[in-house]
């Protein structure tokens, strides 16, 4: 019998190289939540790791899921995210059992550092089959973080060709500011959640979860999602970043131009209107340094089990970096909102045109 067909791609970002191969929907599918902000190439030699994606056609991980986790070490990740079970280390090979979320089928994970390969075996169907572009991601952010690059909590776009960050609260205005820029100003969508932040200041949108209030016009398909967030009922529509790369323009890593950190300044009655003023150096950097206070997604990106032979995890996060290695010309505006529920539709960008150093108008 003629062995399946196979796809190979290799995905690069700054400069690393990650080769991806084997059956060709799920190659296409790590491509697809990759790119950006990875660039893809042709497969050639000089590769930093392989992953190796199959399918399970042989029913290898059918059967009752908690009881192939049972009495077994468990690397949990935070916010009930994927698990990870060490079910043996015979032959020079790490293997483990993944479960991406509670109640979702087991994927078969096998590290062979020798070969620099880690193969992934996922069910037809499911969540399980994000296996192997988390993996993706893990090789990346467990290099980038080791190599001077920071996570902020943030959404971004880019306009003009340069970032414009958008940093907030839980429930404060970053998604719906993002999803406005790419509506209202023609803006290219880079991140709704999360973003990396190199020495040199350039932001590469990480692939998360995106998530557009229902107040706003958002994109067909998704799912409304209806939770109870600080005491008030938040409804958004959820896109896989597949779905909403294929709904939305995306855009690569970029240099960023200006950063906006909405706040909330709550007055009395109809009184003081929306304003924005540019922050001091000092400011700025507290901005800046508390949105890079994730210590969970950190973990979450870091490579403990060295499923992608990354850095020690002891130096995730790297080396101490200063915030004014960001770009001195990239502008930094605070955004004092008196009531965060009219922000789908207050005029923001007349409040920012004349202190951004992008044009906004």
């Amino acid at each position: 019998m003629a062995a399946a067909p196979e796809r190979a791609v290799d995905l690069l970002l700054a400069p690393w190289r990650l080769h991806v191969v084997g059956d060709p929907n799920l190659v296409a599918s790590v491509a697809t939540v990759m790119v950006p902000p990875c660039a893809v190439d042709v497969a050639s030699p000089g590769v930093d790791w392989t992953i190796r994606v199959e399918r399970d056609e042989h029913d290898q991980l059918q059967g009752d899921v908690d009881a192939l986790f049972a009495d077994r070490p468990v690397l949990a990740s935070p916010h009930g995210g994927p698990r990870l079970a060490v079910v043996g280390t015979g032959d020079g090979l790490l293997r483990l059992l993944g479960r991406y979320r509670p109640g979702s089928a087991a994927a078969l994970l096998e590290v062979d550092r020798a070969r620099r390969t880690t193969r992934v075996v996922v069910p037809d169907e499911g969540t399980a089959r994000r296996w192997p572009d988390w993996l993706a991601r893990l090789f990346f952010s467990s290099r980038m973080l080791d190599g001077g690059w920071r996570m902020l909590h943030a959404s971004a776009v880019t306009l003009n060709g340069v970032v414009v960050l958008f940093v907030a609260g839980s429930r404060g205005g970053k998604s719906t500011l993002a999803y406005r820029a790419c509506d209202e100003l023609g803006a290219q969508f880079m991140a709704d959640d999360l973003v990396m932040v190199g020495p040199d200041g350039i932001v590469a949108g990480w692939p998360t979860q995106v998530g557009i209030p229902t107040e706003l016009a958002a994109p067909a398909g998704g799912v409304e999602q209806r939770r109870m967030v600080a005491g008030t009922w938040r409804r958004r529509v959820l896109f896989t970043p597949g779905e909403h790369r294929a709904v939305v323009d995306w855009a690569p890593p970029a240099r960023l131009g200006a950063v906006v950190h909405v706040v909330p300044e709550p007055v009395e009655g109809k009184g003081r209107p929306m304003r924005a003023i540019r922050l001091e150096q000092a400011e700025a950097e507290a901005a800046l340094a508390w949105a890079a206070d994730v210590p969970g997604q950190r973990l979450y990106s870091s490579d403990l089990f060295g499923l992608t032979d990354g850095p020690t995890p002891g130096r995730a996060g790297g080396p101490a970096q200063e915030w004014r290695a960001v770009p001195t010309e990239a502008s930094v505006v605070r955004l004092m909102v008196p009531h965060l529920r009219d922000l789908p539709h207050a005029p923001v960008w007349e409040s920012l045109a004349t202190l951004l150093e992008v044009t906004v108008q």
